[in-house]
């Protein structure tokens, strides 16, 4: 008789052990599918940002493109109209000197602009980089520079070829 108890014992406790381990899977299995739910819905939310974000970039990118080439038609506008006034001057004889020395100020002046506006897009460039890119080298990236070339895979100053 009383080993039929232990046995009675041993199997209600087992069939205890196996309602719990049902219960405590069913639980897990649940709480596994909520997690990945969220983790589907926390990529998807980032991935949306991500999306929106980048558009903002590149809507901003394709405004600062259509401003610099604006810029350029302007200071094309600019240069024609100089020579132009330039081509006239040859033809005054009293002051030729020093309508050219004008000249060459504007075209300098000009040139210090482009280059500034270069440099400044250049800078806004690398800002964007560094914002899209957070886990970027930045010792590395800042070596990046307008006025450096590339040579055999290698940043280097520019140097201006020799007239």
């Amino acid at each position: 008789m009383e080993a039929r108890q232990k046995v009675k014992m041993v199997d209600d406790n087992l069939a205890d052990i196996e309602k719990k381990y049902s219960e405590t899977k069913a639980k897990l299995e649940d709480d596994i599918k909520k997690l990945k739910e969220e983790q589907e819905g926390e990529a998807e939310r980032l991935k949306k940002e991500y999306e929106d974000k980048l558009a903002k970039v590149k809507e901003s990118y394709a405004a600062s493109e259509t401003k610099l080439k604006e810029n350029a038609a302007a200071q094309d506008e600019v240069i024609s109209k100089l020579s132009k006034e330039k081509d006239a001057a040859v033809f005054s004889v009293g002051t030729l000197g020093e309508e050219k020395e004008r000249l060459e100020t504007d075209v300098r002046e000009l040139q210090l602009y482009a280059a500034n506006q270069y440099e400044e897009g250049f800078a806004y460039a690398l800002e964007q980089v560094k914002l899209l890119f957070p886990d970027l080298d930045a010792p590395r990236l800042a070596e990046a520079d307008a006025m450096n070339q590339i040579i055999e895979g290698k940043l280097v100053p520019y140097v201006p070829p020799s007239e």
